[in-house]
């Protein structure tokens, strides 16, 4: 903490901050150091539009990011002091390191184009001006803002680290030179980064190698940088043409009224808010092209893929540079267990779902006084996916199709510790179509299946029972129906989980008798499959358990859970 030199801005002194502001239009601001976010959240309702205009924040503390955006609040950066991205904002407010403040101050008013800064320093930083970097602050503030000392404002009730420390509260305006940036000369280049790899990746280089070889890295950024140079250009360009056009007067139908006026293209607000929504738009680019590019993610079920592109919508507002790249990359890399897990359990809800004899029960592990669950597998024999039909006319199938077989071949040959199957579901599909459309029954590396078009049916009988062992197992003790690895469980829970296929038609039985007399509606593996109502799937759960154990109990099979506080203690299983 200390080396962050982390402390939060205590509540009034956010606000008597942002207070410092003489335009009040906030369009678009900028936090640099923005810790937990207290005086990033401390802003107030924008006059114009009658609402928080909350920031855009840099926090270098990678584990404040998660908490900063659920808060509402925008990360776009890690270090400012690699932040470039300055002409779009209107302003920027700051509370940066007491140790480093005059450097803080002087990156902020440098990336600015046009706008207002407000800063919290240490007094000392100004009284004390003994370095370049501080002679330069006390000069810029001279000419281009004020300055008021304040005591006591680290050491309220509310502070959360304390500290006596006098300190600064600092205004600058910066003004865009029209005649020079828009009339004149374009806006100067973006700062070439003449930093290298190593030192801009930092620690999350190595791990990221994983996903993406380096080169890419660097000429992604390479080609951004180029596109955001050119679309500055481009943008003052515009702005200089409608400078002079507009010196040479109006057209004669809008003299003549008969055409509307346009809002001014040669304004220094147009210029940075144009500016603005074109680099995010580069940005947008340049992120969807490193995680369609990343190895990692072309292993991604279509469902995990959405999943990573839901983050992406979050990660996509960061800086597009080698240290936000390999941040981004090094969270999917730590993140691929997760992932992997729900790319099974994804699998596995495509099998189960649509089918219901798909399926097998048993008694599952997890449970509690009220609520018994039933545990399920798929089917290692054969299991029968709907919703695929083609017509006559059609040479494959849909795309969306098309996707569930790719899914299936990341996910087999993951079980199966491979990158790609030898020949998936997707080749097969592909390249063998006319013959499955005659419902020829032909053979992947994990499935042989056979295909009824008008059905629009696909029957898939599993080559290997060891895999889908797997995936039942694995999907099994995520969602808590088998026990931990490590607990101690007797063998007659395994006898009735390895024996589901054998008793399936058995307690399909006991579970129609449980259902007679009532609504179709109400049958239990309707509710369990199709209800949104999670009372309703409760229910079906427990009917399906008790039929469950009424099958097992007339094959002498005893399932008793011991519950203790809630909490599952031990599960006794015995042969009678």
């Amino acid at each position: 903490m200390d080396n962050l030199q982390f402390y939060p801005t205590p509540r009034d002194l956010a606000r008597r901050a942002w207070q410092k502001f003489k335009n009040k239009d906030f369009s678009k601001v900028l936090e640099p150091s923005a810790g937990k976010g207290d005086l990033a959240l401390a802003c107030p309702e924008n006059d114009r539009l009658r609402k928080s205009i909350l920031p855009d924040c840099c926090e270098i503390d990678i584990t404040k990011h998660s908490a900063l955006r659920e808060k509402g609040l925008n990360v776009v950066g890690f270090d400012f002091m690699q932040f470039s991205t300055g002409s779009i904002y209107s302003h920027i407010i700051m509370n940066p390191p007491f140790a480093d403040g005059a450097k803080h101050v002087l990156k902020a008013w440098d990336i600015l184009w046009d706008g207002e800064i407000v800063a919290v320093i240490n007094a000392e930083t100004l009284r004390n001006a003994f370095s370049r970097e501080r002679q330069l602050l006390v000069s810029i503030i001279a000419q281009h803002g004020e300055v008021e000392f304040l005591e006591c404002t680290f050491s309220v009730p509310e502070a959360e680290r304390k500290t006596d420390v006098e300190i600064a509260l600092v205004y600058l305006r910066k003004q865009a030179n029209v005649s020079e940036d828009i009339i004149g000369p374009i806006l100067d280049e973006l700062k070439r980064d003449s930093m290298t790899e190593e030192t801009l990746a930092g620690d999350y280089r190595e791990a990221a190698e994983l996903a993406l070889p380096n080169s890419l890295v660097e000429n992604s950024v390479a080609a951004f940088n180029a596109a955001v140079r050119a679309m500055r250009e481009a943008v003052c360009t515009e702005a200089r043409a409608q400078y002079y056009a507009n010196l040479l007067g109006d057209t004669m139908a809008t003299r003549n009224g008969d055409a509307g006026r346009t809002d001014p293209s040669d304004s220094v607000d147009y210029v940075r808010a144009t500016i603005g929504k074109r680099y995010i738009e580069l940005k947008d680019r340049a992120w969807a092209g490193i995680l369609r590019s990343a190895n990692v993610t072309s292993r991604l079920s279509s469902a995990a893929q959405k999943r990573v592109e839901r983050e992406f919508e979050e990660i996509k507002q960061l800086e597009f540079t080698v240290l936000s790249i390999y941040g981004f990359l090094c969270g999917i890399v730590e993140s691929q267990g997760k992932i992997q897990i729900d790319m099974a359990c994804d699998v596995f809800d495509m099998i189960t779902k649509f089918h219901t004899d798909n399926t097998v029960f048993y008694k599952g592990w997890k449970s509690n006084d009220k609520h018994r669950t039933c545990g399920m597998q798929a089917k290692t024999t054969r299991f029968i996916l709907p919703r695929h039909s083609t017509d006559s006319w059609q040479s494959n199938l849909s795309w969306e199709s098309e996707q569930m077989l790719r899914d299936f071949d990341k996910v087999f040959a993951m079980l199966d510790c491979k990158l790609t199957p030898e020949v998936g579901l997707y080749d097969l599909f592909r390249g063998s179509f006319n013959e499955l459309r005659c419902s020829k029954r032909l053979s992947s590396s994990y499935f042989d299946v056979r295909y009824y078009p008008g059905a629009g049916t696909i029957h898939f009988f599993p080559r290997s029972k060891k895999l889908v062992g797997r995936l039942n197992l694995l999907v099994g003790r995520y969602r808590q129906w088998l026990p931990p690895e490590e607990a101690r469980v007797s063998e007659a829970f395994w006898l009735q989980y390895d024996g589901a296929d054998k008793f399936d038609k058995e307690i399909r039985a006991e579970i129609n008798k449980l259902a007679r007399g009532g609504s179709s509606w109400n049958h239990p593996l309707y509710c369990l499959y199709r209800t949104g109502d999670d009372e309703r799937k409760a229910k079906a759960e427990a009917d399906i358990d008790e039929a469950i154990s009424t099958v097992l109990e007339r094959h002498g099979i005893n399932v008793d859970f011991q519950l203790e506080d809630g909490r599952q203690d031990c599960l006794l299983l015995e042969v009678a």
